[in-house]
């Protein structure tokens, strides 16, 4: 005898109540005791269906009252389905379809009776289908597919259980979604919408060709949109007039770029004028991937979704639109291959099964598994393919994976009439040419339509259940998302002046303290000493050498003056200082001495101790200088410096005597030089000044980067730099013109420092340069700089010097070096003034407008801050640009949908118990589990007494 599964409740004290309902009954017991589904049962491999299937007419706890609804409702207990009660498995994609959803679907409370409740789940995937969040989360969906006259019209019809057209062309130009939705209420209604996902392209000389049609751009000229548009096209209560509708319907979806009410019939301009024949041969467009969709409410209609997809075909009837072809085979695949996809796979009985288009399809997407053949057009199945067809009900054939259903709908015939008609030919009661066949008798629980409607809803319920746990996390997770960008959209606050003048002043503080903190005087102090390092850099080195002395000088005595150079009296052959005499043109490089930068960084007490001319400058500091640091290289010659002095002196002058105009011109030529670093610390600080102005107003106003307040802030700040700027380096410009205007200076001791520093390391360079000359000192010998000198070097090489330069006698060039020694030492003093007072310059001008309040005025005179003014002033200040405002809109809508979707889910999770008494028992509301701040506690709903 076969089992029969009751339904039973149980209640806290233990005695089990049969769920029947009597009358008015109350609700259920808010904290009912629920069994823990161990896992052992969702590893066995079987349908998750059969954790949950009972009778699937409704009872107390799983039926949904409806407001319609006037009259008690009786209840009902059925038997197993006979592949369960035989322990046969279903099919595979009842096994492994989410899979790894299994678990916490059915084991948690929340979702375990889900499965039971086939109009609710099929209620809500419909909704969440006409919402469009298919783009969030992948949902189970049934799609009608199927070669062109395959018998999808008949079809359709049979499932919808309304006379649709069956005529060619009626909806083979874009998609068709019909979701049908039982009601108590005893009158029929149909609402036709349009759902549009896609934009309309057009190429401006020519039609698509079948090469545009690629895996990026499947459909052109439509361009995939980043939402959906959804316009309610009629309402009608006759069926009589649903042809008409969704033929209209079809021409305005096909006119993407016109106002869809022009053709709605009865009431748009274009309906009323142009005929309806005219109007399909005259569309923008030969075919769409948007969406015409029907919702059909009537007593009796199964509560069920599917999508109709236009039939591919091979050859259009015009050559010019070839490339429909592939844009329709394009469109078939994209559906096959959604994964949660159940396909219907409608193939006529009356020809060769191996020429179908879309099996080919069908196996390219790797979808033969979630595949349901429906035959059609049983009644003209040819005697001599019975056996194959036999063969396939069999599963010889395994085409599919989830079987296949017969059926036959007679054309021309009212709905009532083909479907009593279907159930007498398949009963083998009709009298024809071509009977029923008895070989199909033992299929006959698979054979009309009414048994394919139940197989499918089933199915679809079975699918949705397994997946409703994701696919609420995948819509909890991007409401949380588009939450975070409208977030980073405010909307327009409701006191637009408040919000303005309090950004603004936060935006002055934010500049006040940022010029104030540690991290910008950090980086401009340490631009300031990089500008000082420069200039010490740059100081004018000096060529101490004549070239008369590179020719040896041979000495008579140990203690005699120096002879006048002669060729003939060379030094010996023997003599060690002959290993790098050569002739003057050809004397190594490495023998020209002369005074090079001194690696100078902070001057000690006003003045700086001056390194030695050998010293080299370090190029490879970080600073952005280093392109100036050898400007003073070689700016000086003992030869150069004595011509000018010739040039310049008056006649019956001593030799000794420099006229002025010689160390002025040297003087002013060393600090010339100085103009280009000048322009690089002045733009230097004003790239730092704008980085730690705009990171205020980033901070301050970053919230409103889209609106215009932040670009006319950040425009008025520009300005406003540009012009404290221009009036720093106007005043800088003239520092540098005073000190090149002429020779200045007042602290005379400062300057005699410096100069006897200069003066002390030009002679010894020069005092070595002429032992060297004269062979009383080795060739070989390193000129180092005195920083790089130990004690012990540098008394042994003053010994040398004070026992050897005597026996030269008087310096030729001495009046030469002393004036090297006063142009350097004057550059020394002039730097450390002028770097001293740039500094201080830019510190007290350019900073301390930003410090205190002339940047607050500026901004009041344009923003009337600290004043009143127009409030429109401040509206527009708070205006956005068309595409932030766009953007918003657009989130908006998709919060909106994905919070009815949210909405719908709650809903049917409510019917189960599972959440409803948990949420309202603990205050929990059901916008709070919509809110992405609030975590969606699964196990919200246990008793007190489980673990």
């Amino acid at each position: 005898m076969p089992r029969i599964r009751e339904t039973v409740k149980y209640e806290r004290t233990g005695s089990p109540t049969p769920s029947v309902r009597s009358g008015t009954m109350g609700p259920p017991s808010p904290s009912p005791l629920k069994r823990k589904t161990p896992p052992s049962e969702f590893l066995e491999g079987q349908s998750v269906a059969r954790s949950f299937i009972r009778s699937h007419a409704p009872s107390v706890e799983t039926h949904l009252r409806r407001d319609d609804e006037t009259e008690p409702m009786f209840m009902e207990m059925r038997r197993l389905p006979d592949s369960l009660r035989s322990g046969q498995q279903d099919s595979p994609v009842s096994q492994n379809a989410d899979a790894s959803f299994a678990h916490q679907s059915f084991a948690h409370p929340t979702f375990a009776d889900i499965g039971q409740k086939q109009k609710a789940c099929n209620d809500t995937l419909g909704d969440l289908q006409t919402l469009g969040v298919s783009h969030v989360a992948a949902l189970p969906e049934l799609v009608l597919v199927g070669d062109q006259s395959a018998g999808k019209s008949s079809l359709m019809s049979g499932l919808a259980r309304v006379n649709l057209p069956r005529s060619a062309g009626v909806c083979t130009r874009c998609p068709l979604h019909i979701r049908l939705i039982s009601s108590r209420i005893d009158h029929w209604s149909c609402t036709v919408s349009l759902q549009q996902d896609y934009d309309f392209q057009p190429l401006p000389d020519r039609k698509p060709k079948t090469s545009d049609v690629t895996a990026s751009n499947p459909f052109p000229p439509w361009v995939k949109m980043s939402h959906r548009d959804i316009k309610t096209f009629k309402t009608i209560f006759d069926p009589s007039e649903i042809e008409e509708v969704l033929r209209w319907a079809q021409i305005a979806i096909l006119n993407h770029k016109r106002n869809f009410e022009l053709f709605i019939p009865g009431e748009g301009a274009v309906a009323k004028e142009v005929p309806l024949d005219v109007a399909a041969r005259e569309t923008d467009a030969q075919f769409s991937p948007n969406i015409v969709a029907l919702e059909i409410k009537g007593p009796g209609l199964p509560d069920l979704s599917f999508y109709d997809l236009p039939g591919v075909f091979q050859s259009p009837e015009k050559e010019e639109d070839e490339y429909i072809v592939k844009v329709v085979e394009k469109l078939t695949l994209e559906y096959i291959r959604r994964e949660k996809a159940i396909i219907m796979w409608a193939l006529p009985m009356n020809i060769d099964l191996e020429n179908s288009i879309c099996l080919g399809i069908i196996r390219k997407a790797k979808a033969a598994q979630r595949t349901i053949g429906v035959m059609t057009k049983a009644d003209q199945l040819p005697s001599q393919n019975v056996h194959n067809w036999v063969a396939m009900f069999r599963g010889e054939k395994p085409l599919v994976g989830q079987g296949f259903f017969a059926t036959s709908r007679p054309p021309n015939q009212p709905l009532e009439d083909a479907t009593k008609w279907e159930e007498l030919f398949f009963g083998r009661q009709v009298d024809g040419n071509s009977p029923w066949p008895i070989e199909f008798a033992e299929f006959a629980d698979r054979c009309g339509v009414e048994r394919l409607l139940k197989h499918l809803s089933r199915k679809l319920t079975e699918a949705f259940a397994k997946s409703l746990p994701s696919i609420k996390e995948t819509v909890y997770q991007r409401l949380h998302a588009i939450k975070g960008e409208l977030d980073a959209l405010p909307e327009l606050p409701a006191n637009v002046e408040h919000e303005v003048k309090k950004s603004l002043v936060e935006f002055l503080n934010q500049v006040k303290t940022a010029i104030k903190n540690t991290r910008f005087s950090s980086e401009w102090n340490t631009l300031n000493s990089q500008f000082q390092a420069c200039i010490f850099k740059m100081k004018p080195t000096c060529k101490v050498k004549d070239n008369t002395e590179l020719h040896t000088i041979d000495l008579s005595s140990a203690d005699s003056e120096a002879a006048t150079p002669s060729p003939s009296k060379r030094p010996r052959p023997s003599d060690s200082t002959m290993r790098n005499v050569s002739t003057p043109s050809k004397r190594q490089r490495q023998e020209s001495v002369s005074t090079p930068v001194k690696n100078e960084d902070h001057p000690m007490g006003g003045m700086s101790r001056a390194s030695s001319v050998m010293a080299a400058p370090d190029l490879h500091l970080p600073s952005p200088f280093v392109r100036y640091f050898n400007r003073g290289r070689c700016a000086m010659d003992i030869r150069d410096i004595r011509n000018r002095i010739l040039r310049n002196k008056r006649p019956g002058m001593p030799r000794d005597l420099v006229p002025d105009e010689v160390r002025e011109t040297l003087c002013i030529d060393a600090v010339r030089k100085w103009e280009e670093p000048l322009d690089t610390y002045i733009m230097k600080t004003t790239e730092l000044l704008e980085k730690t102005a705009n990171g205020a107003l980033e901070d301050s106003l970053g919230v409103l980067r889209r609106r215009l307040i932040f670009r006319e802030c950040q425009l008025y700040l520009r300005q406003f730099i540009e012009a404290a700027v221009a009036g720093q380096k106007s005043r800088l410009l003239d520092m540098f013109n005073s000190e090149t205007y002429q020779l200045y200076m007042m602290n005379d001791d400062a300057f005699h420092r410096y100069k006897a520093i200069e003066m002390e390391q030009l002679k010894r360079v020069r005092g070595i340069i002429r032992l060297k000359a004269s062979t009383l000192l080795d060739w070989d010998y390193p000129a180092k700089r005195i920083e790089d000198m130990s004690e012990e070097e540098k008394i042994k090489e003053r010994r040398i010097l004070e026992t050897h330069l005597p026996k030269l006698g008087k310096d030729p060039y001495d009046t030469e070096i002393e004036v090297a020694g006063f142009v350097r030492g004057y550059y020394m003093m002039a730097a450390a003034r002028f770097v001293e007072g740039v500094t201080m310059n830019v510190n007290s001008n350019l900073l301390r407008t930003f410090r205190e309040h002339q940047l607050d005025a500026y901004l009041d005179d344009k923003f009337h801050i600290f004043s009143h003014c127009d409030p429109n002033l401040y509206a527009e200040l708070m205006e956005e640009d068309d595409h932030t405002a766009k953007q918003r809109q657009q989130l908006k809508k998709e919060k909106d949908k994905l919070e009815k979707a949210m909405n719908s889910i709650i809903d049917l999770e409510s019917l189960s118990g599972g959440t409803h008494g948990a949420n309202e028992s603990s205050g929990i509301s059901k916008a709070s589990m919509i809110n992405p701040q609030v975590t969606v506690d699964l196990d919200s709903d246990m008793d007190e007494d489980e673990t």
